[in-house]
């Protein structure tokens, strides 16, 4: 391939500076150790954020490097079409804000992860079901962050060794385990505040240029090789949306935004139930930027590759780049030196926000929810603490050989969206039906989280290409929402607990 596809500004200043920000998630991680007590200082940090902590937190996980690269690939495949998304889940999560909807309750239970609702409302089997199933869709879903954090530092540092992917993706993993599994989650809010600011300030530093560059009148023009339907309205014939796409982002992100453990930790972690509520509100524009900038990215990067012939054929050619390298080919080769490493440092923070906040969530749902309810003795907060930090090493590993194994069949955000509702789509139903229905019942609820797995098959290789409608991802996400809910219903009328203790 053309040496020249790769051609950056990123120069040794840019290494330096990138360098000199890595080491301050390491040394945090080293000197707040001392301040973790027990669970609750490490999953939950004692319960003791306030309302600008914790959105300034929740936007640095949510908007971590693979949601920039995610995005931007949705902008340069398919345009303003793919705003609607944003749109969609920036709407969700005001609607919880306002109404409190599931995260109030939860936050006024004072539990640490979803799963422990399961055992108070349907008992420890269902517990361990919910914990099992949450842990897998967890794990599965970060499965191609370090591959896609690894493709955006290849493209921006232009480092094109063989073993450019596995070394990236090596170094940035060691440098998230080490400090998230000292710390926990008072090591991940103090980075992640940190990484709020460095990434806001790479995001801010990174749109100038691009639309300095390219001007506002190219960047929301239409390329002359797309279609224009298309590439405004995700209902037109080829966008590659649809109605039922735009269906299942409703359900997806009414669910993510209440019950990804990720995120709920931080409504679990502020200290009340009203700030809850206001984090989502306040949060809610956040939720809105972290998508539409990278999406705007992306667009000017296809605006940028359609102008320049030999991007425009190392892309659509007969073996076309992936298109997650679009957007980091393109700031490095129009953001100038130094910025460049400031941008880049900006990213890593997005990289390593998501990671720790993700690692944490899913080693504290198996200890919690998992290793703990099947000991047959209580366990000791210091051994649940060893077992966390455990799991939290094991997960990195299996990370490492998924990214490199595993190439996703559909875009990186589609395999996110599928993965994802292998545990959104049960939880929201048993959930929603254990805070809000009286005659919600455990096979009910275990009906509902076993539907979750028909999700697994929008992951398979027939969702490739053009596939007929029901071997497409987004029929099979959306139905197992269905499904899911159906179970619930189904369940709890056919067979209703005999002896219900409600917590609504």
């Amino acid at each position: 391939m053309d040496m020249d596809i790769f051609a950056t500004n990123f120069q040794r200043i840019d290494w330096i500076i990138l360098l000199v920000y890595i080491c301050i998630p390491v040394v945090i991680g080293v000197l707040v150790r001392k301040y973790i007590h027990g669970m609750s200082d490490f999953i939950v940090a004692g319960r003791n954020l306030r309302l600008f902590l914790a959105v300034a937190t929740l936007t640095g996980t949510e908007l971590g490097l693979v949601t920039v690269m995610y995005n931007a690939e949705l902008g340069f495949k398919y345009g303003f079409s793919a705003f609607h998304i944003a749109l969609i889940e920036s709407v969700c999560v005001l609607v919880i804000g306002l109404t409190g909807l599931i995260v109030y309750k939860l936050r006024s239970m004072e539990i640490l992860t979803i799963p422990e609702f399961y055992e108070r409302r349907f008992g420890k089997k269902v517990r361990i079901l919910g914990g099992t199933i949450l842990a897998l869709g967890g794990i599965l879903n970060m499965g191609l962050f370090l591959q896609a954090g690894a493709r955006f530092m290849i493209g921006v540092t232009g480092y094109q060794h063989a073993a450019g992917l596995k070394i990236f993706m090596s170094s940035m993993l060691i440098m998230v385990l080490i400090y998230t599994t000292l710390g926990g989650m008072v090591s991940v809010v103090l980075n992640d505040f940190i990484q709020f600011v460095v990434l806001s300030g790479g995001m801010v530093i990174g749109s100038i240029f691009i639309i300095h560059h390219l001007g506002w009148n190219a960047l929301f023009s239409i390329p002359e090789t797309q279609n224009a339907d298309a590439w405004l309205n995700p209902l037109a014939e080829g966008s590659g949306f649809g109605s039922l796409y735009v269906f299942f982002m409703v359900l997806l992100s009414l669910s993510t935004g209440t019950l990804w453990q990720s995120s709920t930790l931080r409504a679990l972690s502020v200290k009340s139930p009203r700030t809850a509520k206001h984090l989502y509100a306040v949060g809610s524009l956040s939720f809105l930027a972290r998508r539409i900038i990278p999406m705007l990215w992306g667009i000017g990067a296809f605006v940028f590759v359609s102008q320049t012939p030999f991007l425009l054929d190392a892309f659509t050619g007969p073996d076309p780049l992936n298109s997650q390298f679009g957007m980091p080919v393109f700031i490095a080769k129009i953001i100038p030196s130094g910025f460049l490493g400031i941008l880049a440092a900006g990213m890593f923070a997005a990289f390593m926000s998501t990671h720790d906040s993700y690692l944490l969530s899913w080693s504290s749902v198996i200890t919690q929810d998992i290793v703990a309810p099947l000991h047959r003795r209580t366990l000791t907060d210091k051994k649940r603490l060893l077992i966390t930090r455990m799991a939290i090493l094991g997960i990195g590993v299996f990370l490492l050989l998924w990214g490199l194994w595993f190439e996703a069949p559909v875009s990186l955000w589609n395999y996110m969206a599928v993965t994802g509702t292998i545990y959104l789509s049960g939880a929201f139903a048993v959930v929603l039906g254990g805070l809000y229905w009286k005659r919600a019942s455990s096979t009910g609820a275990v009906l509902a989280l076993a539907a979750g797995l028909l999700a697994v098959l929008g992951i398979g290789p027939w969702t490739q290409g053009d596939p007929p409608w029901y071997a497409s991802d987004k029929f099979i996400g959306a139905m197992t929402f269905v499904m899911a809910a159906a179970g619930m219903i189904i369940g709890s009328l056919c067979f209703p607990d005999a002896n219900r203790e409600n917590a609504s």
